[in-house]
């Protein structure tokens, strides 16, 4: 077994670590802690729950030492809520020490945030739009920033930050070093990779998550008019504790919302159309258990941390295996059981073969129960009339 002082961590680090009960690295933090002390840029496939912000604060922390009153780590990430999570690491690590890290994100007042620069900070977590606001406004200086960390590049791309992190960009050092988190590989990010990273050494952790034998996965054969009623007689049907629900786009996500509402389901939708203030109280009712069913995309579901998910549910299959293994990783977390349905029209079969020769599983057609369920289903389908 690995230990975390056999990283090149200080001893200072570690005995933080253990008093925040943190025992062995996981394996993006194997990978890569003792690849960033060196100072190499690093492009890293991870997922939220692989443990991929300790991997990188842990040695920023490390590299930065003592608070010098300027920004000179960045971190940029696609949502408030991943923005609130990182910082929150942050904080949790460098308890020990005098660092200080401030939050940058939108959908609230600037002041707070100007004031809480101008106090001076070392490590600067932000959203793209609201910070490139306080770049050109000048009231933010990142020409001393010494590590610039893209986290979930592949989203920040996806909800269209590539203009604003290109303006960020130019104004950092080139001496920089430059780390990148994705959940996945694709073109628009090895591109960003090839334009931004020097030589960067690559990680790859996404298959041990779906190789997990705690998530049981299943697939559900249906037309796509079928898959309403499906929905409702799986929920109806057993005992689910906390369900997220994956839509393909933003209009399918209130359309299932509200479906479930009119059969007596309580439920709640997160997408790129809702503001940041209202998402974050959906979230936090969520976690609270004030409702159970929560309709999501995949882009307001990244960075989301909800721990006791006991089901997810693929209403539509993503176009990217690797979404996948990232959608399905939110169940069956910290050794607990789950369980994941998807649901395949005809058109998307093409997409569970991708899927099975990604992961190298052979999934779960479950032909018997889907008789059953769509039975069901048709029985009850009066009510979604």
């Amino acid at each position: 077994m690995t230990l975390f002082s056999e990283l090149g961590l200080s001893k200072l680090i570690c005995t933080t670590l253990k008093k925040c009960n943190f025992t062995q690295p996981t394996e993006i933090q194997l990978k890569a802690i003792p690849r960033i002390l060196t100072g190499e840029d690093i492009m890293a496939s991870a997922q939220t729950g692989s443990g991929k912000t300790a991997a990188y604060a842990l040695p920023i922390i490390e590299c930065l030492d003592e608070h010098e009153k300027i920004p000179r780590a960045l971190v940029l990430v696609p949502t408030r809520e991943l923005c609130i999570q990182v910082e929150e690491q942050f904080e949790l690590f460098s308890r020990n020490r005098s660092l200080e890290t401030v939050t940058i994100y939108g959908g609230v007042g600037y002041d707070k945030q100007v004031d809480k620069l101008k106090k001076g900070t070392d490590v600067v977590v932000a959203t793209p739009g609201r910070l490139l606001d306080l770049l050109e406004s000048n009231q933010v200086n990142l020409s001393n920033i010494e590590i610039l960390v893209l986290d979930e590049a592949d989203r920040l791309l996806d909800m269209g930050f590539m203009p604003q992190i290109r303006r960020i960009i130019a104004n950092l050092s080139k001496e920089r070093q430059t780390l990148m988190f994705s959940a996945t590989f694709d073109s628009k990010v090895q591109s960003l990779a090839a334009q931004y990273l020097n030589d960067p050494f690559i990680i790859r952790v996404n298959i041990e998550r779906i190789e997990a034998k705690e998530i049981d996965q299943h697939v559900y054969h249906v037309h796509e008019f079928d898959k309403d009623a499906l929905l409702l007689s799986l929920l109806q049907g057993q005992s689910m504790e906390s369900v997220l629900i994956f839509t393909r786009t933003k209009r399918k996500a209130g359309w299932v919302k509200d479906r479930l509402r009119a059969s007596n389901v309580p439920a709640e939708e997160i997408h790129g159309d809702i503001s940041q203030s209202q998402r974050e109280k959906t979230l936090a009712k969520y976690r609270q258990g004030k409702f159970s069913v929560l309709v999501a995309t995949d882009v307001a579901a990244r960075g989301l941390d909800v721990p006791q998910i006991s089901h997810v549910v693929n209403y539509d299959l993503p176009n990217s295996p690797e979404d996948y293994v990232h959608r399905i990783g939110r169940t069956g977390r910290a050794g607990k059981s789950g369980v994941a349905y998807s649901f395949v029209s005809q058109e998307d079969k093409y997409l569970v073969r991708d899927i099975e020769k990604y992961t190298g599983r052979v999934l779960d057609h479950a032909a018997a129960a889907e008789k059953t369920v769509k039975a069901q289903a048709r029985r009850s389908s009066a009510a979604w009339a």
